[in-house]
């Protein structure tokens, strides 16, 4: 009977040895993050101005990770996006899944790698590659944001849509 009990008390300070301790990071901070509304100028990813909001009352989280420093080391975004999309135009609306989901790993010289899987919504400014764009995204996708906010390096395996043809007839 004792041997039992020592056997187990011996299992017992094994598994709290491997629990992992806390190194002195900041823990994560988690915010709710709010879909893109309004107007977007025509121009700047479709010819014609876009009306966008949300779709129910669900929005992702934002999910910040630090180093021991309290630098950035990653933010993920998770959880149900589903937004519309209305050409001001013609008035055709579309509903978009959105929901990813993505990562953002920042680089010290201000640029980010950026990543995804899932349904995903990318929109690309007349100074990205690849711009002026409204794509929807379902597969895996990877670009690199630069310092000054553009997207460079766009590589995506999946299924994508253009949205502005979608929206335009």
């Amino acid at each position: 009977m004792w041997r039992l009990l020592r056997v187990a008390l011996e299992i017992g300070i094994v598994l709290a040895a491997l629990i992992p301790q806390p190194v002195g990071a900041t823990p994560p901070t988690r915010i709710p993050t709010g879909a893109l509304t309004g107007t977007i100028p025509a121009g700047l990813l479709c010819p014609f101005d876009i009306d966008t909001g949300l779709v129910g009352t669900k929005t992702q989280t934002e999910t910040t990770y630090y180093d021991q420093a309290g630098n950035i080391i990653r933010q993920t975004f998770t959880g149900p996006l589903v937004i519309f999309l209305t050409n001001d135009s013609n008035r055709k609306t579309i509903v978009v899944n959105a929901s990813g989901p993505g990562t953002v790993y920042p680089n010290p010289d201000g640029s980010s790698l950026n990543v995804g899987s899932g349904q995903g919504l990318i929109g690309l400014f007349p100074t990205d590659e690849g711009g002026p764009a409204l794509l929807a995204v379902d597969g895996h996708e990877s670009f690199t944001r630069a310092p000054d906010g553009s997207i460079h390096n766009l590589v995506i395996v999946g299924t994508v849509t253009d949205l502005c043809a979608v929206l335009a007839v």
